[in-house]
């Protein structure tokens, strides 16, 4: 009983010691798990059922967060954006924004986000024994996690057929009517005896005139063969010497612009318009340093509006592409200072033998 009584404090402070070990494991494992997940739901592509992409959505960001706590609640939750981190691992700032992961930046005010971002969360907590035998200030659990999102991406494929036959059609003939013809003959038959002079005795032959037999037309209605149209096969080829392709993607003054050379012989049909430029930083002198795409044009074909996003799907711009070349020009409201390395454009065709090979200025 004195052994029991002597060693009952030590298993109680065993027991207890064990308990609150747990506790600080399991609270240290939810904070890291809540970031994570928070992270990966920022990063999710789509929206939420508002419209709202996962990255901007930061109310869907913190119930992701509050859905790890269970026997602790969080008190700090934070969210921001960078541009990722340089070689050394510092990070990169996106203009306007503290890329600190102690910073709450969302919601954004002005969507200066674009492809290969990223979203920060950063959870905290506090963890404080049960029973405090010792006096501790309460330990702070802080974990940050950071994902790469994609604002957008171009998908090409099509099930539209792979050539293209253009067909020149060849008239059928008319079958002609063609009648049997049947020509009578008349056959007359004389029969004429003459005796000797010296004979007193004359004979007068009598003609017999035999009738022909009776006509009979039987007309004929054999069509002649019907000639089936040939068709012309006239392949458009979007490779090699008949193929399309482009020059370099060339920046000036305010113009973004990509040169064409059709040389399919074939006027070509857009199925989409795809643009990325930098929207943010690309203009250097005074005070703002934003570019809006205002305007589009090719080959005489316009487009007008104002965009202000680091890339676009147009798609209210279908414009065809002439045989030969031609420029397709990007016209922004100042001029583009600063290329940023993420300019692009992609042109999908629609006319069919060309689907699969989209005008891709990276290509």
């Amino acid at each position: 009983m004195v052994e029991f009584v002597l060693a009952l404090p030590l298993l109680l402070l065993l027991l207890y010691g064990t308990v609150e070990v747990a506790r600080l494991s399991f609270i240290f494992t939810s904070t890291s798990n809540a970031s994570r997940a928070a992270a990966r739901y920022g990063a999710g592509s789509g929206e939420n059922s508002e419209g709202v992409p996962h990255y901007l959505d930061c109310d869907g960001i913190r119930e992701v967060v509050n859905q790890s706590a269970f026997i602790n609640e969080f008190e700090d939750i934070n969210i921001t954006y960078d541009r990722g981190v340089n070689a050394d691992g510092t990070q990169i700032p996106i203009s306007g924004v503290d890329p600190s992961p102690s910073a709450d930046s969302c919601p954004l005010e002005d969507s200066n986000l674009r492809n290969g971002d990223r979203i920060i969360v950063q959870v905290s907590t506090s963890y404080e024994p049960i029973v405090s035998i010792v006096p501790l200030e309460p330990l702070e659990i802080v974990s940050s996690s950071a994902r790469t999102f994609i604002v957008s991406i171009p998908i090409m494929g099509s099930a539209m057929p792979l050539g293209f036959f253009a067909e020149t059609s060849t008239p059928s003939i008319v079958p002609t009517e063609v009648l049997g013809t049947n020509t009578p003959t008349n056959t007359a038959i004389s029969t004429s005896t003459t005796l000797p002079p010296f004979n007193i005795t004359s004979i007068v032959a009598t003609a017999t005139n035999t009738q022909p037999p009776t006509l009979t037309l039987t007309p004929s209605k054999t069509p002649l063969p019907t000639n089936t149209p040939t068709i012309t096969p006239t392949s458009i080829s979007c490779t090699g010497i008949t193929g399309i392709g482009h020059g370099p993607l060339v920046i000036r003054d305010n113009v973004m612009e990509l040169a064409i050379n059709n040389n399919t012989n074939h006027v070509l049909f857009t199925a989409q318009i795809y643009v990325e430029w930098n929207h943010d930083t690309g203009h250097q002198l005074g005070t703002d340093h934003t570019l809006r795409l205002g305007q589009i044009t090719l080959d005489s074909q316009t487009w007008n509006g104002d965009i202000f996003a680091p890339s676009k799907y147009l798609q209210d711009f279908y414009p065809t592409i002439p045989i030969g070349g031609s420029v397709i020009r990007f016209i922004f409201h100042q001029n583009y200072d600063v290329a940023d390395g993420t300019e692009r454009i992609i042109i999908t065709l629609g006319t069919p033998g060309c689907v699969n090979y989209p005008i891709d200025s990276r290509h």
